[in-house]
């Protein structure tokens, strides 16, 4: 076995990458990693007990040479007897209808042939040709972008991708070790000509930087090896850490909101904030893109800094994050101004308003049995219809024990009402439009609560239980 061979073997086993009975499907443009790939899996294929198979796509962008490397791999495949998916993808045209970028656009539909093709022919692992140059561009990429930790940590020795798994063989060799073993074994391979422009950013760290880094430490591939690992294995421990810290301050969480209690979560250290943010814009918009974003953790990170008050950051894809005093809500919902008209309490009917509150009016010597909850008020013929609206400008209440009248306004922020529900908050005024109660939350000392003085009329019910 030559030492090339023995490395990416011990690399394999120590990363527990391939099991006896796997199916593998490996991912083979015609280039000189993806060869050198597939020809080691085929010469350890009894050896791992695998079943193998090459795919290929062809993305039609270099005219007839794009035709020849499809051919190639094809032919290379036929002489080892190695099944072989293959398909040709017009991106040219892909591009002129969507307007994309086209590296994306190539990495999307190729993986999605990739998929299918795994999906109907029962494959549970994607091979990829990273090496450990790849490795070094991808963490070099990622700090002159600006990204933070997912793209520093680099890739993995294998993820979960759909329901399958993607692996790389090959992160821990180099390609110049690559390159040595392809001519040991005498192997053919197409080069792509785009790959000696300087068009992408990938292409430039490779021609220019990469060279110098290596001209001053010739171990400079294995040094970012060491360092991708070590952080990942970090980043599963943050992470878990991370989770912990959200279990205790989560208050409830759906698809597309989440609500967080701000002080237990200031408490805890400025990298498990960051973290736990990180996993929540993850969680939110399934797109690690997005919550990579440093610009993004930092104005959250702002955002809760304070709890008095009401404040709110504008979010990717219209989401927002909503501070209202000790709650933060990170929402992907459309922000909708609700429209509460105002209605007349109708006798010996109870109603339930937005906020939960139920409230009835009742003929005193017929209203029902009530719980322990239930506040009654004595009202007069000269204050009914009762009516409930929502806050206007100006209003104020008079409240017990208080001289003169206070603001609704005020009431509602000293309540610590979120500013999103005060304009919708159900307020019950009488037959002159004066302020009974700001339901659910404080009674006017309009209202008498002395049962005894009447024994007919009619009574103001209102249920201040508990809501769940």
């Amino acid at each position: 076995m030559v030492k090339f061979e023995q490395e990416v073997n011990e690399y394999i086993q120590t990363h527990a990458l391939i099991q006896s009975g796997d199916r593998i499907l490996v991912a083979c443009s015609g280039g000189i990693d993806s060869i050198v790939l597939l020809h080691f899996l085929h010469t350890y294929q009894k050896h791992y007990a695998i079943d193998l198979a090459a795919v290929h796509v062809n993305h039609m962008l270099r005219g007839e040479a794009s035709y020849e490397d499809r051919q190639f791999v094809e032919d290379f495949c036929k002489e080892r007897e190695i099944p072989v998916f293959s398909t040709d993808i017009p991106i040219s045209e892909i591009l002129k209808r969507e307007n994309g970028n086209l590296q994306d656009t190539c990495r999307r539909e190729r993986y999605h042939y990739f998929e299918q093709v795994m999906k109907q022919h029962h494959y549970n692992k994607l091979a990829v040709a990273h090496h450990a140059d790849d490795q070094m561009e991808t963490v070099l990429m990622a700090l002159i972008k600006g990204a933070h930790i997912q793209g520093v940590l680099g890739m993995s020795a294998e993820k979960s991708w759909r329901s399958f798994k993607i692996i790389r063989p090959f992160l821990s060799v180099t390609r110049e070790q690559l390159v040595a073993y392809l001519n040991s074994q005498s192997l053919m391979y197409r080069e792509d000509a785009s790959n000696a422009k300087d068009d992408y950013l990938r292409n430039r760290i490779r021609h220019h930087v990469v060279p110098f880094m290596k001209k001053e430490n010739p171990q400079v591939a294995a040094a970012f090896q060491y360092f991708t690992e070590k952080e990942q294995a970090e980043d599963v421990y943050l992470n878990e850490q991370a989770e912990s810290v959200l279990k205790q301050c989560e208050i409830q969480k759906s698809d597309d909101e989440i609500y967080l209690r701000i002080l237990p979560f200031q408490k805890q250290s400025l990298a498990l904030q960051r973290r736990a943010i990180l996993l929540l814009l993850k969680y939110l918009y399934k797109d690690t893109i997005v919550a990579q974003s440093h610009a993004l953790w930092t104005a959250i990170l702002e955002l809760i800094q304070k709890t008095d008050g009401h404040n709110e950051i504008s979010l990717p894809l219209g989401g927002r994050a909503i501070r209202t005093y000790d709650v933060l809500v990170l929402t992907k919902r459309p922000q909708v101004q609700q429209v509460v008209q105002p209605f007349q309490l109708q006798l010996d009917e109870w109603v339930t308003l937005i906020n939960g509150c139920k409230v009835g009016i009742f003929q005193k010597n017929s209203a029902p049995q009530v719980s322990k909850y239930v506040k009654s008020y004595i009202l007069s013929t000269q204050q009914l219809p009762l009516t409930i609206r929502t806050k206007e400008v100006g209003d104020r209440m008079y409240l017990p024990g208080v001289n003169g009248s206070k603001k609704v306004s005020r009431i509602l922020i000293d309540a610590k009402i979120p500013q999103s529900k005060r304009s919708t908050w159900p307020i019950l005024v009488d037959a002159k439009n004066q302020i009974l109660a700001i339901l659910d939350l404080r009674v006017s000392r309009l209202l008498q609560d002395d049962m005894r003085s009447i024994d007919d009329g009619v009574v103001l019910m209102i249920d201040t239980a508990p809501k769940q």
